[in-house]
């Protein structure tokens, strides 16, 4: 990968959401109240996520997290900063650090610096996309979370408008291992 696309998927990426700070000390941030921001220019079908119901959502796998999440893990990640596919990466975390991020077999590249958060970073990311979205004209929002563990599995930002296609987010989490 030349400079040149390592810095335009750096910004696609960035401008996306910034990545999460690590280890999240501090109050989470306060979300600005529910706004009612018109819906004119949404695709044929649009439908507003309910803010206050994704809160609860994360905020419940969050917990679920932190009661039962192993501090050491390893999971596979596939992730797209429109209109780039990153190459799929496992992520290894050692006492709830990132310690080291691998291409896997049969993928092309290094690993995109996307790929490198532990889980907690995960929920900071999504949090902070939430509160974003929640002002943006037909924001899509899709997530979803282990039952077990409480880990995120699956997220996807977007805008339901009649533009183009890209400009969404989006990463799949699966292959995830506790590890000793």
């Amino acid at each position: 990968m030349s400079p040149r696309q390592a810095a335009l998927l750096v910004l696609t990426a960035l401008s996306l959401g910034a990545p999460a700070a690590a280890g999240g000390a501090g109050p989470p941030p306060v979300a600005p109240p529910e706004t009612h921001v018109p819906l004119s220019g949404c695709r044929p079908g649009y439908v507003r996520p309910d803010f206050a119901a994704l809160g609860r959502k994360l905020q419940t796998a969050r917990a679920r997290w932190a009661a039962s999440g192993p501090g050491n893990y390893s999971y596979e990640i596939r992730q797209i900063a429109a209109p780039v596919l990153l190459p799929e990466t496992r992520v290894i975390v050692t006492r709830g650090q990132v310690t080291r991020a691998e291409v896997l077999p049969g993928e092309a590249g290094m690993p995109s610096p996307l790929s490198r958060q532990s889980v907690e970073q995960r929920f900071r990311s999504i949090e902070q996309t939430l509160i974003r979205q929640r002002n943006t004209r037909c924001p899509e929002i899709q997530l979803s979370f282990d039952a077990a563990l409480g880990y995120p599995t699956r997220f996807y930002s977007g805008l339901g408008d009649a533009g183009i296609a890209d400009g969404f987010g989006e990463w799949t989490l699966k292959n995830f291992r506790p590890l000793r």
